[in-house]
């Protein structure tokens, strides 16, 4: 069911779960999204799916305090949306 002026929140929400995720929201656009997730199953499985990306990766073995590339989420997210976001069509 659509509110009248949040039409736009779940494809905003989408584009911003992983920013969220991370922490890189300001906390009105925080706000936002959780009003948003609360009532979406769809945004609310993200959210879920994202932290569960985040604990994975934390558990993989690499040099001591090596990072991801800052573009990776962009990537992630890229590639659910379907574009061509998979490290084989991108040269590093």
């Amino acid at each position: 069911m659509d509110m009248p002026g949040r039409s736009d929140d779940h494809q905003w929400s989408q584009q911003h779960l992983s920013h969220y995720v991370e922490g890189d929201l300001s906390s009105r656009a925080r706000r936002r999204l959780d009003r948003h997730a609360r009532d979406c199953v769809d945004c609310g499985r993200g959210i879920r799916a994202m932290r569960a990306l985040v604990r994975a990766a934390r558990g993989l073995s690499g040099p001591a305090g090596a990072r991801a590339p800052a573009t990776i989420f962009d990537r992630v997210r890229l590639a659910g949306a379907g574009g061509s976001g998979s490290p084989s069509s991108q040269n590093a």
